[in-house]
C-alpha cells in the first residue's frame, strides 16, 4: 500500500530538520508510535525497536538520516514491512518548505485483515503528524 501526505511549513529547513532527526521525540508527533527505543547507532544509521499503537505491536526498523532533507525508515519486522520516507523540499520562489511523507508498506498478520481501515488510519495519522511538525517548526524561536 502506498500512502502520501504533504504540507507547507512556513519555516526554514534549519527549523524543520531537527524535528525530523530527533528520533526519540517521534511519539510526540506520530501518535501511532507509543514508544521508540534505539538499539544501536552507526553514524546516520539507527537500529531501533518501535512500539506501535496497533495492539502495542513491536516493529524493528533501520532508520537512515540524510541531513538535512530526508529520513528513511526501513521497517524490517512486525505487522508492517516496507518504508516510510519523510522528506523536506525547499521552495525557490517563497520562504518555507514542503514536508512530505510517503509510506510503501505491506501489512501482515492482524493488520492485513483490516487493511482498508488501517490504510485510512495511517493516512489520517500521517496528515496529523505533519501538521504537528509544522506547528512545532513555525513556533517563534526560543531566546
Amino acid at each position: 500500500m502506498r500512502i502520501q501526505a504533504s504540507t507547507t511549513v512556513n519555516a526554514p529547513v534549519e527549523r524543520v530538520w531537527p524535528l525530523l532527526a530527533d528520533l526519540d521525540a517521534e511519539p510526540r508527533f506520530w501518535k501511532g508510535i507509543v514508544a521508540a527505543r534505539t538499539l544501536g547507532r552507526d553514524g546516520d544509521v539507527v537500529d531501533r525497536e518501535v512500539t506501535i499503537a496497533f495492539r502495542n505491536s513491536l516493529q524493528r526498523e533501520k532508520v537512515y538520516l540524510h541531513p538535512p532533507l530526508r529520513v528513511v525508515h526501513e521497517i524490517l519486522e512486525g505487522p508492517m514491512r516496507g518504508t516510510k520516507v519523510v522528506a523536506i523540499q525547499a521552495h525557490d520562489e517563497e520562504p518555507g518548505v514542503q514536508l512530505q511523507a510517503t509510506w510503501d508498506v505491506v501489512l501482515r498478520g492482524f493488520l492485513k485483515l483490516g487493511s482498508r481501515s488501517v490504510s485510512k488510519h495511517i493516512e489520517e495519522g500521517t496528515r496529523n503528524a505533519l501538521e504537528r511538525i509544522k506547528q512545532a517548526a513555525e513556533l517563534p524561536p526560543k531566546v
